[in-house]
């Protein structure tokens, strides 16, 4: 069924518990990843691979979406809303939790906002891309998607709407012959203590 509701011709996205569905492999990868990794424990529901969702879900099973337990950490938790009121609070958590959800264009079941923004941030991170580049291809993909799309169209949104869900991340330097992560009790050294390259 996941080969039959490929996204690409050749590969589908990963549901291993490193991937999660963010990066596309071939078949006898993924195969090779659910064997090795395991699958990940969060995705019950086919919806990435062709399994058709239950409309007639109960509240319990919405409230234990990504999305839902992702803005409710981001929401419930922070600081600056422990003075506002409890209605503005709901409401803005209610605002947040569509937008997320938001299908990509109207009538894409594949993919939601949030989803797109992850995996196209993810891809900028892990390539290297500079922000002029990252943002041309933001541009691009807005035009190339159907009329009334929510991708976002520059970097400065991207990192506006993840922030806003808490989703930071912190660099690492790392040894560039890959002895070492700089990090905790070597984190300010300047050269890697296996191989002495600088960091």
């Amino acid at each position: 069924m996941a080969e039959k509701n490929a996204g690409y011709e050749t590969k589908i996205l990963c549901p291993c518990k490193d991937c999660r569905n963010l990066t596309h492999h071939g078949i006898d990868i993924v195969y090779e990843h659910l064997i090795i990794r395991r699958m990940d424990p969060t995705y019950t529901i086919w919806f990435h691979h062709g399994e058709i969702e239950d409309i007639t879900e109960t509240v319990s099973q919405v409230n234990s979406s990504d999305a839902f337990n992702l803005i409710t950490s981001a929401y419930m938790g922070a600081n600056h809303y422990a003075s506002t009121s409890e209605e503005r609070r709901d409401n803005d958590f209610t605002q947040s939790l569509e937008d997320a959800e938001t299908p990509l264009y109207p009538g894409c079941a594949k993919y939601t906002k949030m989803f797109a923004i992850v995996a196209l941030y993810k891809h900028k991170v892990m390539n290297g891309w500079t922000d002029n580049s990252f943002d041309g291809l933001l541009e691009m993909l807005g035009d190339m998607l159907p009329e009334h799309n929510v991708i976002l169209k520059s970097v400065y949104s991207v990192r506006k709407f993840i922030k806003e869900f808490d989703l930071g991340y912190d660099k690492i330097h790392a040894c560039a012959n890959d002895c070492y992560l700089f990090r905790k009790e070597i984190k300010n050294l300047q050269s890697c203590p296996k191989c002495g390259s600088s960091r």
